[in-house]
């Protein structure tokens, strides 16, 4: 499945003619947004695993083609958040989408007792990535049992 989710996204950067970092940094811009925790070019930078450089071109790239804005944070003005623009969205929903009602017409065909116990194991398999994208510290509780 990872791998398929890693070829899908390639595929969906090809169709929308995007570098995948772009398109990585607008999907991470639309999850923070939606979790009510915006980001900015740093912590982007830090999330698509590149330097400050080549996240700041990213966002630079995607600012001129009207994908994304950059505009003060809320309560430091030092810093910068980043958006989405309307048309970015849309832009990217309009191939994403197609595979999002793939993906919605395979879980239909699921019973509610399959979806239930699916979703359960999603959950499980995200608690265990996050565990490893931040284990607990040596002398915590966790790691002394």
């Amino acid at each position: 499945m990872l791998t398929l989710t890693q070829l899908a996204r390639a595929e969906l950067a090809e169709r929308l003619g995007m570098p995948l970092t772009n398109v990585e940094a607008v999907e991470h811009v639309v999850m923070a947004c939606g979790a009510g925790e915006p980001i900015g070019p740093v912590e982007l930078s830090r999330r698509l695993g590149v330097t400050s450089a080549a996240g700041t071109q990213s966002v630079n790239r995607l600012v001129a083609e009207g994908h994304m804005t950059r505009g003060p944070h809320p309560r430091d003005r030092r810093r910068q958040v980043l958006d989405v623009t309307t048309s970015g969205h849309e832009h990217v929903m309009g191939e994403l989408g197609p595979m999002l009602g793939l993906i919605h017409q395979a879980s239909s065909e699921l019973t509610e007792t399959e979806r239930e116990g699916a979703l359960r194991y999603l959950q499980l398999i995200a608690e265990a990535y996050r565990s490893f994208l931040h284990p607990p510290a040596p002398d915590s509780p966790q790691t002394r049992n």
